[in-house]
């Protein structure tokens, strides 16, 4: 789409959604945090709207990402902006990795299946299945999103037995692909142990939680280890991963099937933008490959940069 064309469309739509009584500039100021003078840039076009601000947008406007970027005529193949409730969670709240899962089952008969991530925090298909990390994932969304009101702890975070088998499918499908590859941020574990240590520091979560985080992620290294080694799933699909030298702002991730094209851009810890347009899909998939080029291979070969990796993260874990 012409730049012009989309800039015009989001101004637009903006227009159309902001409250009454209050202005484009400091209803934007307020919602993305930003100065005066950004906000100008970016309603002068000058400077263009990321994606993690239209996100924001679309979520606190109830916009269309679709409709802003004129996808609206495929909305039957479309995945909007989803905000999952982790507390007190109903069924539609998780939709969208419903409808993830039922594609990746479905296309599970096609010959061939790709799948690469660009990660600064770690993607839901490798860490489901340890219980606190994805208690804490989910603590952080809400924190993101500033809907910590109902939440007393991150034991009052509630992983239903109907969340946690659509998450458990939605990592076994994810290792039916027959290739995947993960491109770490080089800071991704020092990220995550600074926001827990931040969430303890501010009373938001307990010192057994530290102590229960701190054993799921010494699980959960020793689980990526194995990965690494092997280079494969259990399923014998093969699985890389990547150490960049370069950082990312946020975690994207494709996934390429032989009659669709996924695009996945994480927002607030957990919620996402989804996309199967192919344009965007085909950028998204050059830019995550083109890291491999600035990134170090740890999985199979690379055995002392993988060793040293994984020993100097148990040791920034071992600080909890």
């Amino acid at each position: 789409m012409n730049a012009n064309i989309l800039h015009n469309n989001i101004i637009n739509a903006i227009k159309e959604k902001v409250p009454k009584g209050e202005t484009i500039t400091n209803f934007l100021m307020n919602i993305l945090f930003i100065g005066k003078e950004a906000v100008y840039r970016r309603l002068q076009g000058r400077v263009p709207f990321t994606f993690e601000e239209l996100s924001i947008i679309s979520h606190n406007l109830d916009i269309s990402l679709d409709s802003i970027t004129g996808f609206a005529q495929q909305q039957n193949k479309s995945f909007p902006l989803k905000f999952t409730e982790f507390v007190n969670p109903m069924d539609v709240n998780h939709a969208q990795i419903v409808k993830l899962n039922e594609f990746l089952n479905t296309s599970r008969k096609q010959t061939y299946r790709e799948s690469g991530s660009s990660a600064n925090f770690f993607p839901q298909t490798l860490y489901i299945g340890h219980k606190y990390l994805t208690k804490f994932y989910m603590f952080k969304s809400l924190y993101q999103t500033n809907e910590l009101d109902s939440v007393k702890s991150m034991n009052d975070i509630e992983i239903t037995p109907k969340l946690d088998k659509i998450m458990e499918q939605y990592q076994k499908e994810s290792t039916y692909i027959n290739y995947s590859y993960y491109i770490f941020n080089n800071s991704i574990f020092i990220y995550l142990v600074n926001d827990i240590k931040y969430f303890y520091s501010i009373s938001y979560i307990t010192a057994e939680d530290v102590a229960a985080l701190k054993k799921d992620l010494f699980d959960f290294i020793d689980k990526l280890e194995k990965l690494a080694v092997k280079g494969q799933f259990d399923t014998g699909n093969k699985v890389q991963f990547y150490l960049s030298n370069v950082n990312f702002e946020s975690t994207y991730t494709y996934i390429q099937t032989e009659d669709a094209r996924i695009s996945h851009i994480k927002t607030f810890a957990l919620n996402a933008v989804i996309s199967l347009d192919e344009s965007v899909c085909e950028k998204l998939k050059k830019w995550i490959d083109s890291l491999k080029r600035l990134s170090t291979l740890i999985s199979e070969s690379g055995e002392i940069q993988r060793a040293k990796f994984f020993k100097e993260q148990r040791e920034l874990v071992n600080t909890l």
